[in-house]
């Protein structure tokens, strides 16, 4: 188990009010994919470890509890389509009911994910429980990607909540990649966003400088903490790819607070302290002149009509 704790108390502006403080620990667990039961098991291990070591909040990766699976596993036999459509289940249903439950024996939220089914179809959901208040909210995954779209639909909402005073939005995976997703959250209050991933890696897209850089100006553009974790699989590894499971924390200036080292292929938690007036002290740091407050959205149109045209 790794820890970190990230201060940026030189930069913390003075002030007689108390902003929120979130210890959050996220974990790079071991995932079989279609098998739910098996990984909650896993979770509940790393809940108690988070727990322990006095987090408010645990993070699981993109869809972790139903057990996410590639194409590649599927072409090569380890799962079949059908054991992983088999996993979807409603929300709320019996893995957020088990989450409460624990959520409320160990005093300590939970944010993992799983494949939610629906009337209209299956997504790919993150899910956000509370000791008190129980089942918070979900956050259905909006940038689905082309080798997802046998598994699951895409959200359409960017919902922010209240994770013990701090105001927190959540992506999945390719999200990040899309700067309006951040940059909606921000604008509905988002000073943290949870990253989770289930993805393994190819040597041309190698997952801590590719997803790294892509988070680091996530954080930097809209003043945010975005913290980052993987899952590790429990499956051989074909077809060139190898195991990514990293985690990484990013404060609103931009700076890599954390950067976990590996291996990619071993399980392991990190806690880390995020501060709501670190959050404060950059955005005021601009000014009038910051980004969220000078956007010029009616200039913006094309951002609303379809895919690129081509040239």
């Amino acid at each position: 188990m790794q820890r970190v704790t990230v201060s940026r108390a030189s930069k913390m502006p003075q002030s007689d009010t108390n902003p929120a403080q979130l210890r959050v620990a996220l974990v790079c667990p071991r995932m079989t994919p279609a098998d739910p039961r098996r990984n909650l098991l896993t979770l509940r291990g790393w809940a108690e470890r988070a727990a322990e070591q006095l987090a408010d909040i645990v993070v699981f990766p993109e869809c972790f509890i139903s057990g996410y699976a590639e194409s590649f596993m599927i072409d090569e036999g380890y799962v079949t389509a059908e054991q992983v459509v088999s996993t979807a289940e409603p929300v709320p249903g019996p893995s957020t009911d088990t989450l409460v439950a624990l959520s409320r024996e160990l005093g300590i939220c939970i944010c993992a994910g799983l494949l939610e089914k629906t009337a209209d179809g299956n997504f790919n959901t993150q899910v956000l429980v509370d000791p008190d208040q129980g089942l918070l909210g979900r956050y259905r995954k909006v940038q689905v990607g082309p080798k997802e779209t046998w598994l699951c639909s895409g959200g359409s909402e960017w919902p922010v909540f209240n994770v013990r005073g701090m105001p927190t939005g959540m992506l999945l995976c390719r999200d990040k990649s899309h700067p309006e997703a951040a940059r909606i959250l921000a604008l509905n209050g988002a000073q943290l966003l949870l990253i989770p991933h289930s993805s393994t890696v190819v040597p041309e897209m190698e997952f801590r400088t590719w997803s790294l850089k892509l988070c680091v100006a996530r954080a930097m553009e809209n003043a945010c903490y975005v913290l980052v974790n993987n899952n590790i699989y429990d499956c051989p590894m074909t077809h060139g790819r190898s195991q990514a499971g990293y985690s990484y924390a990013i404060d609103p200036y931009g700076e890599v607070l954390y950067c976990d080292e590996g291996p990619p292929d071993t399980e392991k938690m990190t806690v880390v302290t995020v501060d709501g007036a670190v959050v404060a002290a950059r955005r005021a740091l601009e000014g009038p002149g910051f980004n969220l407050d000078t956007r010029r959205p009616e200039t913006y149109a094309r951002l609303t009509e379809g895919i690129r045209n081509e040239q």
